[in-house]
């Protein structure tokens, strides 16, 4: 099978360097362009800061950047956008792109409350690549989001619970500063420190919850009535977004039962089998104190899935409420891995 040529947008950033290294050797996808900022057109790849531990590609390391626009990016047979940008930047770069025929998957939240946008995460709600299918009735390319980086642990972490019917989430999170991006939050505000609001994130948590969960109804998306509450802190940890998450069900679930669905769930079979999809998308651990940030935040299976589980453990149960910590890869998980796996499903569904 011929790879679909692919771009990065915003390739020097900590979450379009993760792109490049997902997709370096992606036996569906390859990386035949790159873009940045307008200063950085005609330059090499390979010559920018290394902003995770891998590095640049070597494969890639050699393309210079492109300008951002539909006719470079046709001259290059680009059919695919992975985006890293910006949400100010995102707003009208995307939009151009796609109604000239590049399919985007996107990390940023510019479209992600947009009605004919599905926020996608393919264990969770893959029947609303529907809207994908809509927007091709009145473009030539479409626009998928993933979530929040907050919001996508949050969500899978419920997942294996769904059959005992939610009614009411109370979540805490305790997110790392690279949630913040590069360069992040200043030295001085976080070492030693925790600060108790992140502009937006709580909101963020409440809207992508119910719009994520929420039924479709033909072309357009009911959004899920759960009760969400969120407290939002930033912690001085590099990855990782720890959630305590109090959850309300109809049902009085014993903690046997909890445990039983945890250990059995399986996604569901449009997923299984993608590369970037861990064979167990939660795992529930036994330990105390687990999970934690530096032992779990890169688990899944295979190598290619790895930090797309997302970790649960400190599982408790009393009458309607089911009490739990969770944990996901806000880089992975959270970002470019959960738009790989996106353009994976995608492809498989025959939308590319």
């Amino acid at each position: 099978m011929k790879k679909i040529q692919c771009v990065v947008l915003g390739a020097t950033g900590v979450v379009g360097q993760h792109f490049l290294r997902l997709l370096a050797n992606h036996p569906l996808f390859q990386v035949a362009a790159v873009c940045a900022s307008e200063g950085r057109i005609g330059q090499r790849l390979g010559d920018v800061n290394a902003l995770i531990p891998e590095g640049i590609p070597a494969e890639s390391a050699d393309l210079r950047f492109s300008a951002m626009d539909a006719k470079s990016l046709a001259s290059l047979k680009v059919q695919v956008a992975f985006s890293a940008l910006p949400t100010e930047v995102a707003k009208e770069v995307e939009k151009d792109l796609a109604e000239a025929g590049i399919h985007i998957f996107s990390n940023a939240g510019a479209y992600r409350m947009d009605e004919r946008v599905p926020i996608l995460i393919p264990e969770v709600n893959h029947p609303h690549l529907a809207l994908a299918r809509e927007q091709l009735q009145h473009s030539k390319g479409f626009i998928i989001t993933n979530a929040n980086c907050t919001t996508t642990g949050l969500t899978l972490a419920l997942l294996p619970i769904l059959p005992f019917g939610i009614r009411k989430l109370v979540v805490a999170s305790y997110q790392a500063i690279s949630g913040a991006g590069y360069p992040g939050v200043p030295a001085l505000d976080i070492s030693g420190n925790v600060i108790p609001y992140i502009d937006g994130e709580e909101a963020k948590v409440r809207k992508e919850v119910a719009k994520i969960f929420g039924r479709l109804q033909e072309t357009k998306i009911e959004p899920m009535d759960w009760q969400v509450y969120a407290h939002c802190v930033r912690v001085p940890t590099l990855v990782g977004h720890l959630l305590s998450v109090h959850v309300e069900v109809e049902n009085e679930p014993t903690l046997e039962q909890v445990q039983a669905c945890f250990e059995n769930y399986q996604p569901d079979r449009p997923v299984q089998g993608l590369p970037t999809a861990p064979v167990k998308p939660v795992v529930l651990l036994p330990e105390k104190n687990r999970p934690q940030p530096n032992r779990d935040v890169m688990l899944g299976d295979p190598v290619r899935a790895q930090g797309m589980t997302v970790a649960v453990g400190r599982l408790e149960v009393e009458k309607q409420v089911i009490r739990m910590i969770a944990l996901s890869n806000n880089l992975i998980r959270g970002a470019a891995g959960g738009s790989v796996l996106n353009a994976e499903l995608a492809l498989r569904e025959g939308l590319l």
